[in-house]
């Protein structure tokens, strides 16, 4: 496999520290975001999600529970859930750009 041009033009050493420092944080990541908080707001669905995406809390307004139009509700929920995990997942993807080294070539390595 022929490496990208510049590849390591820090050295190989200086390739090795920047991705010794990105496991370092990378380890930490799960952690840190299983802190965040994403709140949710569907008007009256509401839900709060951690930054794994891992839903916290659901709080549903009685005026809008309708035994007769049961499957509004329905979508509302599934609409809530889907943004929390949309929004974490997100989350989750800037981060771990924040803490992958910067190596020239890689986005050509699918990282």
């Amino acid at each position: 496999m022929k490496l990208p041009k510049n590849f390591g033009g820090q050295g190989f050493q200086g390739m090795l520290a920047n991705a010794q420092q990105a496991m370092a944080r990378a380890q930490n990541l799960e952690q840190e975001l299983a802190q965040q908080t994403i709140e949710i707001d569907k008007g009256p669905v509401k839900a709060i999600f951690n930054g794994v995406g891992e839903i916290q809390g659901l709080h549903i307004d009685k005026s809008i529970v309708d035994p007769e139009d049961v499957e509004m509700l329905e979508d509302m929920i599934v609409g809530a859930i889907r943004d929390g995990y949309t929004k974490a997942t997100e989350l989750r993807e800037s981060r771990v750009k924040e803490i992958m080294p910067d190596v020239p070539g890689m986005d050509k390595l699918g990282f």
